[in-house]
């Protein structure tokens, strides 16, 4: 019998005895648990609808699902498992299947016990023979350097030293991909002095229909970077462990270190190493996959949980002075933007977070997100760490309803397209409205992002941002049910019936952009040898000289042009980003 038709016997077999404790026994393989869980839950406890979240709680803590050993069991580090990884590992290298291998390899490393283990030496040390193959030279030194720092065997140092050799040759002879440069999309207009990495003259405003609105003090051209934020926390699926840095969520091309206690997370840097330490992994560490087992196929539900602990955290686990501020300060609205990032406090941007006014009360997925807090805290209350800080009836509370509560304003703060694997929290990123026709770009490299204007913008305009669908690709229906997620009914002139009408016939009468200017942009996009940076000032220019086409329907499919070209160009620029901090570990 094979693995799918046994999950669903067992399936079949919990639901006959309609026991979550079973259900949680016939998911060992992880086939997105939770999501059976909840249905299961919903179908067994349908007068538990709307109730407390308490007794949601009280309801997991008797009746299951127990994610207990005999479902997901903490794993222990050993070289003999490390060892058997590495050899399939190995079989993916000589298939030439680089991702697999790199995935096998990172496991391997996770399973090494100890840093003075030779294995962990040697995963480090084929992981640097893969980086060769693919011309990634300064990705294979980081590596050899690592292998050489964790007990690489000298029985096997001559292959090592040779390939160290010829990356070093490789990169000496031009054939570093960091040779081959991409333009940067720096900051080149003023930027305020509180906030240096945001451009001067925006403010948040309370706007009519919109509430909290991110607004223009003054004029900007397209292609003015007016932001470059990075997130103040981050999650990613469980599918991602052994490619993705836990703290931060970035691939960084697969290289990564372990958590030198746990098998199951990996860092792209001993900073997000010491950070995730500190803030959220020594609340995790030993009950990994457990957390891992109900958080399979999706990234967003963890983050409430977590951002919990990061705010335990930022309140030195003083537990008691963290209740007296969130009793005293609802979520009655905030603005990120009157902090002091030149100074920065991570203490002061929680809390502007945790006084963030919800959009709504009436919640799509209401009982699933008080059944996930549940089950949660149940998993997190078999911590040691836990146990000991959160001991009394208001504070166990206190912190099941700061799950569910975290929980939901989260799913609303999350820019850009929802999605499963990788998500991340931007403060003042997060103010921005969503348009169908956005006038900004906000373009998400894991937890580094940049608002980069696609056409100009005018004083006391809105600075808004796609969410995911876009007029220019997605019929009015797809647009809707899209935003359903987010609770509310788009009202920008591309979705308000009226005010399309009125704009598609104003793009009418516009004037054309000139054929021979069209001719020679469409030309140099074209060309595979052009130069990066040309393209990319071609189509700034366009953008800026041909404003007064909007919304004809050239301008728009070269703004569309645009908006792809700058998200390739950010993703490349901080690639390039990644293989220079690999240049400083080698």
């Amino acid at each position: 019998m094979d693995a799918l038709t046994e999950l669903l016997y067992a399936y079949m077999a919990a639901q006959q005895s309609q026991s979550p404790s079973n259900l949680a026994h016939a998911l060992r393989i992880n086939q997105k648990p939770m999501s059976l869980y909840t249905t299961e839950f919903l179908r067994l406890a349908p007068h538990l609808a709307k109730s407390d979240v308490v007794a949601y709680r009280n309801y997991v803590l008797k009746n299951g699902p127990f994610i207990d050993e005999t479902v997901a069991p903490d794993l222990i580090k050993s070289n003999k498992r490390a060892a058997d990884v590495r050899q399939a590992g190995n079989r993916h290298f000589l298939a030439k299947d680089y991702l697999e291998a790199l995935e096998k390899y990172n496991e391997s490393i996770c399973w090494a016990d100890g840093p003075d283990s030779e294995d962990l030496g040697i995963g480090y040390a084929n992981r640097s023979a893969i980086y060769f193959d693919m011309g990634e030279y300064e990705l294979s030194l980081a590596n050899i350097a690592l292998a050489k720092k964790h007990n690489y065997p000298e029985r096997l140092m001559p292959k090592l030293l040779t390939r160290e050799h010829n990356s070093k040759e490789k990169i000496a002879t031009g054939h570093s991909k960091l040779a081959m440069r991409c333009p940067s999309l720096a900051m080149k207009v003023e930027s305020h002095p509180k906030r240096p990495f945001m451009a001067a003259g925006i403010v948040q405003k309370e706007l009519p229909i919109y509430g909290r609105s991110l607004v223009a003090e003054r004029p900007f051209k397209a292609g003015d970077v007016i932001l470059h934020e990075k997130a103040w926390m981050a999650a990613i699926s469980p599918e991602l462990k052994y490619q993705n840095c836990n703290r931060c969520s970035i691939a960084n091309f697969h290289s990564l270190i372990p958590c030198p206690n746990c098998v199951s997370i990996m860092y792209c840097s001993e900073k997000c190493l010491e950070e995730d330490l500190k803030y959220s992994h020594r609340f995790e560490c030993g009950i990994s996959e457990k957390l891992h087992h109900i958080s399979y196929g999706s990234s967003r539900i963890l983050m409430g949980p977590r951002a919990f602990f990061y705010g335990l955290t930022l309140f030195k686990d003083n537990l008691e002075d963290m209740m007296k501020f969130c009793e005293a300060n609802g979520r009655d609205g905030a603005d990120p933007l009157t902090l002091d990032y030149s100074n920065y406090d991570p203490l002061e941007e929680f809390k502007i977070f945790h006084k963030v006014k919800l959009p709504t009360n009436n919640f799509l997925y209401e009982d699933s997100f008080r059944f996930y807090a549940a089950v949660y805290y149940s998993v997190y209350m078999k911590h040691p760490l836990v146990r000991s800080l959160v001991v009394t009836k208001p504070q166990k509370d206190f912190m099941l309803r700061s799950f569910l509560d975290y929980t939901r304003i989260i799913g609303f703060l999350i820019i850009g397209p929802r999605q499963n694997f990788t998500n991340q929290l931007f403060s003042i990123a997060s103010v921005c409205n969503h348009s169908c026709d956005p006038n900004t770009l906000a373009a998400v490299h894991f937890d580094q992002l940049k608002l980069i204007a696609l056409r100009p913008i005018a004083a006391d305009e809105q600075i808004q941002i796609s969410y995911g669908p876009l007029a220019i690709k997605n019929t009015d229906n797809e647009r809707r049910q899209t935003l359903t997620m987010y609770h509310f009914d788009c009202i920008c002139d591309s979705c308000d019936a009226a005010k399309a009408r009125r704009k598609k016939a104003a793009g009418k009468k516009l004037p054309p952009v000139p054929l021979k200017h069209l001719m020679a942009l469409n030309q140099l996009l074209e060309d595979g040898d052009a130069d990066d940076a040309a393209k990319l000032t071609m189509l700034q220019q366009f953008a800026n000289r041909y404003m007064y086409t909007y919304p004809g329907e050239n301008y728009m499919d070269m703004i569309d042009i645009y908006r792809k070209v700058l998200a390739i160009t950010f993703t490349k620029e901080m690639e390039d980003h990644r293989r220079n901090i690999a240049v400083k570990m080698a």
